[in-house]
């Protein structure tokens, strides 16, 4: 499998942010994939699920959020989740992606959601892992931001190595359950050489910490209404940070979209089963373009990238 190319974006407020090509050997024209990850995360995260998608003819370019992976960090005051939807509507307009299909995980759903409210028929159609919003009556992201961001405080980010950082990680806290491809993913994409030797985590615990702070702060909930692209709502029967009652509610409030709840999963569904995640894109991916009488591409250059 070719290795990921990194290609450069930048956002409105001028920080870099940087995006992983799966798909560079795949046909001109090749129906594409933007991968948004959450918080924490990077885009080499989506690795195994990007490299099934690309072996069936999907090009898959995923995304490092700001102060994730390869990207800029701003800082605290560059961490509003609007900020990431901008994000997207950067990337997708840099580098030709209108027309893609979007496919995120957590606070990188709300992102791919927030572009498409901002700016309709920046993406083809959402495909949304458990999108984090403040859903009315429930205090979820309010009893739970407080408990995530002191965690993130606390994670430890200097290690000697890799293998120490994979010994360190594996079978560890949201961890316990990845895949090794997506662990293996996480670690060649989250650190960074410190400049007097060994690795750190390119997310900083304290950017992580006011990422999760400001969960319940943006209005995606409320815009619900403005989505007009086709949403398909996807989560774990089992996951703790959006419920399925609550998935169900979203669901609700967007005419046409789709749910669909995987057993036996969580809320890092995309990384603990890889292989569920990517067959759900594929399939869904097609069954929109033979709802539409064709193969549905982007309109701009990425082949030229």
């Amino acid at each position: 499998m070719t290795e990921p190319v990194l290609v450069p974006a930048v956002a409105a407020d001028g920080t870099l942010l940087a995006c992983w090509d799966f798909g560079t050997e795949l046909p001109t024209g090749s129906p594409v994939v933007l991968l948004a990850h959450g918080a924490g995360l990077n885009g080499l995260s989506w690795s195994p699920v990007a490299q099934r998608c690309t072996a069936r003819g999907l090009r898959c370019v995923a995304l490092d959020m700001r102060a994730h992976g390869a990207s800029g960090a701003p800082g605290a005051d560059g961490l509003a989740w609007e900020n990431f939807g901008e994000d997207v509507t950067a990337v997708v307009d840099q580098l030709g992606l209108r027309g893609a299909l979007g496919a995120g995980h957590s606070a990188g759903a709300s992102a791919l959601m927030l572009a498409e409210q901002a700016q309709p028929a920046t993406l083809r159609a959402i495909w949304a892992w458990e999108p984090i919003m403040a859903v009315p009556g429930n205090n979820l992201r309010e009893m739970r931001s407080p408990e995530l961001a002191a965690r993130a405080r606390r994670r430890r980010r200097q290690f000697s190595s890799l293998d120490e950082a994979r010994e360190h990680f594996a079978g560890r806290g949201v961890f316990s359950d990845f895949s090794a491809e997506a662990l293996d993913g996480y670690l060649r994409g989250g650190l960074r050489p410190e400049v007097g030797g060994g690795l750190a985590l390119s997310c900083r615990p304290e950017d992580e910490a006011a990422i999760y702070e400001g969960g319940g702060a943006h209005d995606a909930w409320a815009a619900l209404g403005r989505l007009r692209c086709p949403l398909r709502l996807v989560g774990g029967e089992a996951s703790p940070a959006v419920p399925p009652p609550e998935l169900a509610r979203i669901q609700a409030e967007v005419q046409g979209s789709e749910l669909r709840v995987y057993p036996g999963l969580g809320h890092f569904g995309p990384f603990q089963r890889p292989s569920a995640a990517a067959d759900d894109i594929i399939h869904w991916h097609r069954r929109l373009q033979a709802a539409a009488g064709g193969p549905a591409r982007p309109s701009g250059p990425l082949n030229s990238l």
